[in-house]
Parts: C-alpha cells; structure tokens; sequence
C-alpha cells in the first residue's frame, strides 16, 4: 500500500469542510489518495483535492502523521488546506461533492475521518504523530456488521479491485 495524503479543506469562514463521495465505495470522504513517486506529501494532497472536486488549494499547515498499525493502514499525511480557485465538481472518483458545517456530516462518513477533523480542529501548534486508530480487525468487523455492502467494497479496493458506481 502506497502512503496517503489527505486534505481538510475549510470555506473562508472555517465553518464548512469539503466532503467528497466516492464512487467505488459510496461514503463520504475527506479529498486525499495516495503519493505517486516523486511526489511528495503536500504535493499529493493538492493533486487529490483537485482531482476529486475540482478544487484549487493551498496547504495552510501539516496537520499530523498517522503512522501505520498493520496491513491495513499506511502512513498518512494530513494537511488543513483553503480554497484559492475552481468549482466544486464531480469527477471520475466521485459521485458527490460538498461544503457541510463541521461536526455535521452526512452519512455515511469514513469514520477515521470524524477522528482527523478533530485533529484539524484543535488547531495544536506542532504535528501529530500517531499511530493511526480506528482501522483495526475489531473496528473492521464492527463495520462489516453494520454495513456490509459497504464494507466488501472497501474491502475488495484493498486488494486492488474497483468499480465506479452512478
């Protein structure tokens, strides 16, 4: 698995962030993929906002490192970005795009992310350095019994297998 890197995105007011619906697995995601080579983290997270809505941006700050805790995760850079230009649109990852208030999301929601627009959120002065939480076997079962469908497609993109959805 390729490191990532993700983008909270906050409208000038800082009162609404970008959420982008997936197309493979249909949840609503902060914009962010993984880091091509060559690239390097920020680089990655203005290429995937860009790519997923249609959004110019500029990294505001380096938010935290999440640290992989298995099979499951990567490495992960998170950066607070704002908008400098274009239009919220869809594309060939996404399904749906948007600015909702923080701490009021649509379902269904990455979990993971709820926990990284916390990190955002408290605004700390040095980067975070975890390890990353909430994608665990015990956290993956759960959401496989409470959402199976979903979880399968998840699961199926781990391993390399996708399809877009309407």
């Amino acid at each position: 698995m390729r490191d990532g890197a993700v983008a909270v995105v906050f409208d000038d007011e800082k009162e609404n962030v970008l959420l982008v619906k997936r197309r493979d697995v249909p949840v609503w995601v902060l914009p962010g993929g993984g880091i091509d080579p060559g690239e390097s983290p920020d680089e990655a997270a203005v290429r995937e906002v860009q790519e997923e809505s249609g959004l110019e941006v500029r990294i505001v700050r380096k938010v935290a490192v999440y640290t992989p805790t298995g099979k499951l995760s990567s490495e992960t850079h998170l950066f607070e970005c704002s908008v400098i230009g274009g239009e919220p649109r869809i594309s060939n990852e996404t399904k749906e795009v948007g600015f909702f208030p923080v701490g009021s999301y649509p379902p269904p929601v990455f979990p993971i992310h709820n926990g990284w627009l916390k990190d955002t959120c408290e605004n700390r002065p040095e980067i975070i350095v975890k390890p990353v939480e909430g994608l665990d076997w015990t956290s993956l079962m759960k959401m496989i019994l409470q959402h199976p469908i979903l979880s399968t497609r998840y699961l199926l993109t781990k391993i390399g297998l996708r399809w877009n959805s309407n």
